[in-house]
């Protein structure tokens, strides 16, 4: 539905009728030019726009320039892991790409070094007669349909209990000696070429130094053993369950789910305050089946959790819930109202949206690319381009009044993040059908059915936090001008009832 707004001052010489979405509003309006009010979306970044962005030596230029790429198009497959790299914090922009060799050598390290801290420690912990399997060293579903023996690197899985055992055997004895049990396996880093770069005994002798290094981080951590065990038994039951519809996860014995299950314990493990929690898992996936790379997945998550850990909170996720909440009562406080009324007016339902970044209402390719563009952070309240945005709405009003500018002093709130205003616009465009549900069953079963097509929902979402920019300087509420609704795809959503 779309209603016609005018301005306040129909005297104003730049007077304009314009089509206002969402379809219900608060009572006034300003309008909005629609030169800025959102930004064309683009194609998926290629490999050449994103070699573009480096200098000879694989430093980033210029790390604004990528997250707006990354933000108006997302990232082709075939660079994802690079552009990941950058995006997550695995590696920091002015890098060169000699150092970041340097750097995956020293992840490893450090990686594998608190990983059999854990489970030297499980060993420990446990009864003498314990097998591994009691003792938490792995789970069922790493078992194999047919177990047989494998390499001896202990770091890779999916062996039958007798093997695990011996092999667990061995490595205790040999970490007895001081020495180590696992090795650097740069072809499952992704990294074949550099196995005969970092084999000379110098670079094998600075390896060895860094392991001496990692293992004194290491051993300064204390591991709540009781904690860690029951985050194991959790993560046991929820690692089976993880996007085994993907090709990548499918299957008994999946070395891939033996990977998602030690990253999760090796995180919960060096952070007591955080631990694990139902829901890492899912975010976790997908750095995985994009890195393909257990240590670079593990850093990569690490940085990327230790920055959202609140969200996993109770007392975070409900001031993120609240901020949609405040943003819907902004936008269209009708449909809060009849959500209210219904008992649904905290809109805790939206929990998993904010938590997993939408990742279950789209296919997986959607949701991947969903997930890069949301941490771009490229659209935040608190961003550059949100200041500029300000900034240049201010010197408009400020031309169009003769320098009696109209303001009224409102400020942005900083804590809106863009999925917050995908929220919002995921409410509004739903708004006919939420009025149709009277109870709350009804409106959870439209929900688990409702689908997404991605370009629409980020197109419309930029347009509301564009709008809600102009908001803050003027003196009344939305506008948008009817020639946007031509960059609307059809059928923002397309409902599947079960």
């Amino acid at each position: 539905m779309t209603h016609i707004v005018h301005r306040p001052c129909i005297e104003d010489e730049t007077f304009e009728q314009v089509d206002i979405i969402p379809s219900k509003l608060p009572p006034a309006g300003i309008a909005l030019d629609t030169d800025y009010l959102f930004t064309s979306r683009t194609e998926p970044m290629t490999q050449a726009q994103f070699e573009a962005m480096l200098d000879p030596d694989g430093r980033l230029i210029n790390e604004h320039q990528l997250r707006k790429a990354v933000f108006l198009g997302g990232v082709c497959e075939n660079i994802r892991k690079e552009v990941w790299s950058f995006l997550f914090g695995l590696y920091p922009c002015n890098s060169t790409a000699r150092e970041r060799e340097a750097m995956l050598i020293d992840n490893a390290v450090r990686y594998h070094e608190m990983k059999a801290r854990w489970k030297t420690m499980l060993v420990l912990s446990s009864l003498p007669s314990s097998s591994p399997l009691e003792q938490g060293l792995y789970a069922r579903y790493q078992l194999p349909e047919d177990p047989c023996p494998v390499s001896p690197d202990i770091t890779h899985r999916s062996v039958s209990e007798d093997v695990f055992s011996e092999r667990m055997k061995a490595a205790m004895c040999f970490n007895h000696l001081g020495k180590h049990f696992y090795r650097i396996d740069f072809t499952t880093l992704g990294y074949p070429n550099l196995e005969e770069q970092y084999s000379s005994p110098e670079i094998l002798q600075k390896i060895e130094f860094m392991r001496l290094q990692a293992q004194v981080q290491v051993n300064r951590h204390k591991i709540e053993m009781a904690k860690l065990k029951a985050n194991i038994r959790v993560i046991d039951k929820d690692v089976p369950r993880t996007d085994r519809d993907q090709e990548f996860f499918k299957g008994k014995g999946n070395p891939r789910l033996s990977e998602l299950r030690e990253i999760l314990i090796t995180f919960a493990a060096y952070h007591d305050h955080l631990g694990y929690a139902q829901g890492m898992n899912d975010i976790l996936s997908r750095f995985l089946f994009v890195m393909r790379s257990e240590v670079e997945t593990y850093w990569c998550f690490k940085t990327y959790i230790e920055k959202i850990g609140n969200d996993f909170m109770e007392e975070g996720m409900i001031r993120k819930v609240e901020l949609v909440r405040l943003l819907l009562q902004e936008m269209d406080p009708e449909l809060h109202k009849h959500l209210e009324k219904i008992e649904l007016g905290n809109l805790f339902f939206c929990h998993r949206w904010l938590l997993l970044g939408f990742k279950r209402e789209f296919n997986y390719a959607d949701s991947l690319r969903c997930f890069e563009i949301l941490s771009s952070h490229h659209l935040e309240l608190s961003s550059l381009e949100t200041e500029r945005t300000v900034m240049r709405e201010e010197m408009r009003e400020f031309e169009n009044t003769g320098g009696d500018t109209r303001t009224t002093g409102l400020t942005t709130q900083k804590e809106y993040t863009f999925e917050v205003f995908m929220c919002a616009t995921v409410l509004t465009e739903c708004r006919d059908e939420f009025f149709k549900c009277h109870e709350c069953g009804q409106v959870f079963s439209f929900l688990n059915g409702l689908k997404f097509d991605l370009e629409s929902l980020l197109t419309k979402s930029e347009r509301l936090f564009y709008v809600y920019c102009k908001k803050t300087v003027g003196e009344s509420f939305q506008m948008v001008d009817n020639k946007l609704d031509s960059v609307d795809k059809p059928g923002f959503f397309s409902f599947i009832f079960r």
